[in-house]
């Protein structure tokens, strides 16, 4: 007992401590954080597939989602996902191969014109004559 009192006396061995508890909570709150954004990434595109959102959450997740409306903002969006959910085991690693290369072709779909944009990845109605529900990284330009 008084060599643990010793012990806790000493800066250097409390500071030693408390690093190896902030680090041991940086590793295991990485996990954490990614898992939460895996979570929201994968619940907004089921939610975008499966509900038909009302048209004023349609407009605001135009607004500041915008990219989630076009085949090349969705394929960047799922290889950085597909980055983002790579892990250690190779069950992590076939669903983020497999989201990655699902985001490659949407990219790809981008530029082969083919086909129309799926009913879920179609801009609401209000943005032709709202200019405030466009998205932020188009509203500074002209119709």
């Amino acid at each position: 007992m008084d060599q643990v009192k010793d012990l806790l006396r000493q800066p250097a061995f409390v500071f030693k401590c408390i690093n190896i508890v902030v680090g041991a909570c940086i590793i295991t709150g990485a996990s954490i954080i990614i898992g939460v954004y895996a979570v929201l990434f994968g619940g907004t595109v089921i939610t975008l597939e499966v509900y038909n959102l009302p048209s004023n959450y349609q407009t605001i997740l135009y607004r500041y989602a915008g990219f989630l409306y076009s085949f090349v903002g969705r394929g960047v969006f799922y290889i950085l996902v597909g980055v983002l959910i790579t892990g250690s085991s190779p069950l992590l690693y076939s669903f983020a191969t497999a989201v990655g290369v699902v985001g490659l072709a949407y990219v790809v779909l981008e530029f082969v014109n083919k086909f129309d944009l799926p009913p879920s990845m179609v801009p609401p109605d209000a943005i032709d004559s709202d200019v405030e529900s466009r998205a932020v990284f188009r509203a500074s330009q002209e119709q």
